[in-house]
């Protein structure tokens, strides 16, 4: 995905959202997508992390322990390229 329609897509599948009134479940690695979504999107953002032996777990981007000093220095987007997730 070209990162100018970013805006576009996010925006596109919000009204669809709204206009059928469903969920819309969305995997990405795009920093610039994620970021398009919005501070007010980070109850319904998880992200995959590891533990040392390799399993991966699912968690809530809201329930990171130490989101706000995380936001307050980056974007979520950012966040997650300079890999502090």
């Amino acid at each position: 995905l070209h990162p100018s329609r970013a805006k576009e897509l996010v925006k596109v599948m919000k009204e669809l959202s709204q206009k059928r009134s469903v969920d819309i479940l969305c995997t990405t690695h795009n920093p610039v997508l994620i970021n398009e979504l919005g501070n007010d999107m980070i109850p319904f953002i998880s992200y995959v992390k590891r533990d040392s032996e390799g399993n991966s777990f699912i968690e809530l981007l809201e329930e990171k322990d130490n989101l706000a000093k995380l936001m307050a220095s980056s974007t979520i987007g950012g966040i997650m390229t300079e890999d502090k997730l």
